[in-house]
Formats: structure tokens, C-alpha cells, sequence
């Protein structure tokens, strides 16, 4: 055979065979075509489920506002004549023992007034919206410690302030000194026989942008791990106070929901029973 004839057998197959790759490249193709579009169908498909699930969550979310309102209203209404003419019938009472019957009815309907303000405020944070403007962190803590000052001077406790003069939030302030009034609520009730609360601040990034996490640290009884991990639950009470009534158990289930429609992120942090906690949060930096 000459070279000719060799050279002519190697090219036809070597066509042949570049033949047989572009089938089968083109087949390929075609599959990769056929599951893109299956792909895409199916992200069609989750889209319009996510949708639909989105469009339910809001209307389940939206009559359980209204529910809460109508039973706030139903369980207010008898409230208010309770919480009026109790105190005027204590008073017409001679018997020390009766008066302290009406006085632990005063403080029940007190309780329940309480419970209804604070289920129906959890309530409506899931359908509001926080309008955000920039405040300064050392003017609104400072009123409220100014707010507290007499309890803190009472309780014996001591505040350390370290939050800078130039930091700002982005924030709804009414909100915010609503966060930072039960967390101070709580460490006045945690530290019985004294102690201090130290306030920090200090910048740090998160993936939406630049925070200001702010930590709030007693030196009361402290957190078991159970207790951290359920603490931001609705209607969770540590055991110190499930059973007293100036506690509903929603506080910080309500300081949950505020720092969430912040963008930011809240939690508690203790080395133990008996050793302090720490409540910290992150709100955008202003």
C-alpha cells in the first residue's frame, strides 16, 4: 500500500470519527438543553409556590392580628371597670384581711392588662413596619437611664455607660428605648441584692452593611444553657420568675421582633447560674 492510499484511509477515518463527536456532542447538547428547561420549569414552579405560601403566611398572620385585636378589646372592656372601681371598694373595706384579698384581685387584673398589651403589641409588629431615621445611642440611653435612675439608686445598682458620644443608629426610637426598657427591666429584677450594669457599643459588619451591636451586661443570677436557648420564646419565663405576676413572659419575645425589623440580631449570652448575663443586639449603624 503507498503512502498515498495510507494517508487517504487516515483522513477519511479520522473524519469519521470527528463525525461521530459532533453527534455526539449534539446529543449532549440536546440533554443539557432538555434539563435546563426542566430546571427552569421547576424554578417556575417553586416560584409561584413560594408565592402562594408568602400570600398565606400574610393572611394567616394578618387574622391572627385581628383575632388578637378583638380579644384584646373583649378581655379590655371588663378590665377597665375592675381596674377603676376595685381601688374604691378597697377603700371602703375595714377588715385587713379583705383589703389584701381585693389588693391580690387589683394586681391579677393588673397582670392581665398586661398580657393583653404586650400579646397584642407582639401581634401587630408582624404586620407594621419600622420607619428608621438616625438617632444618637448616648441621648437615648442616657433618658432612659435617667427613667430608671431612682430604681437603680434603690436597688443599689450601679451604671457603667461606655457608650461614645458619636455613635448613631439608624432606628424608630420609641422602639429601641422599648427594647433597651426590658432588658433593663429585667436586670433590676435579676440583680435582688444589687450589683451593676455595664452598657458597650461598638461597630461591627454584617452581610447587609455596617451594625452597631450594642451588649447590656448584669451581674444578677444569670442564665442556665436551657434558659438562653428559650428565653426570646413567647410566654417563656425563667424559673426566678414564672410565677410572679409583673412578668408576662413576652418581654423579650417583643425585643425579638423590634430587632428583627431593624435587619439585626439579638441574643443572650451567660457563663452561668449565678455568674451574670449578657443581652446583646445588633441594630444599622447611622
Amino acid at each position: 500500500m503507498g503512502l498515498d492510499q495510507v494517508t487517504e484511509d487516515y483522513t477519511k477515518k479520522l473524519e469519521e470519527a470527528l463525525r461521530l463527536k459532533d453527534a455526539e456532542l449534539e446529543e449532549l447538547k440536546k440533554k443539557l438543553s432538555e434539563i435546563e428547561n426542566k430546571l427552569n420549569e421547576l424554578n417556575r414552579e417553586l416560584e409561584q409556590r413560594v408565592i402562594a405560601r408568602t400570600v398565606e403566611v400574610n393572611r394567616l398572620l394578618l387574622h391572627k392580628t385581628k383575632y388578637v385585636d378583638n380579644l384584646s378589646h373583649d378581655l379590655g372592656t371588663p378590665l377597665t371597670p375592675l381596674l377603676a372601681l376595685l381601688p374604691l371598694i378597697k377603700e371602703d373595706i375595714k377588715d385587713p384581711k379583705t383589703r389584701d384579698l381585693v389588693d391580690t384581685c387589683i394586681r391579677s387584673a393588673e397582670y392581665i392588662k398586661r398580657v393583653v398589651k404586650n400579646t397584642r403589641e407582639l401581634a401587630e409588629l408582624n404586620t407594621t413596619d419600622l420607619y428608621l431615621k438616625r438617632e444618637n445611642l448616648l441621648e437615648i440611653v442616657t433618658n432612659l437611664q435617667q427613667k430608671y435612675e431612682s430604681i437603680f439608686r434603690t436597688c443599689d445598682i450601679k451604671v457603667e455607660n461606655y457608650v461614645e458620644r458619636d455613635v448613631y443608629v439608624n432606628t424608630e426610637m420609641p422602639r429601641l428605648a422599648e427594647v433597651l426598657d426590658h432588658i433593663y427591666s429585667n436586670a433590676v429584677n435579676s440583680m435582688v441584692n444589687g450589683g451593676t450594669l455595664t452598657f458597650v457599643a461598638e461597630p461591627v459588619e454584617q452581610k447587609t452593611g455596617p451594625f452597631i451591636r450594642i451588649s447590656v451586661h448584669d451581674t444578677g443570677v444569670g442564665l442556665s444553657k436551657e434558659q438562653i436557648d428559650h428565653i426570646f420564646d413567647e410566654f417563656y419565663k425563667t424559673d426566678d420568675s414564672r410565677h410572679k405576676l409583673d412578668s408576662t413572659g413576652l418581654g423579650l419575645s417583643i425585643c425579638k421582633r423590634i430587632i428583627e425589623k431593624h435587619g439585626g440580631k439579638i441574643w443572650a449570652e451567660s457563663p452561668g447560674p449565678g455568674r451574670g448575663a449578657t443581652i446583646c443586639f445588633t441594630i444599622p449603624s447611622g
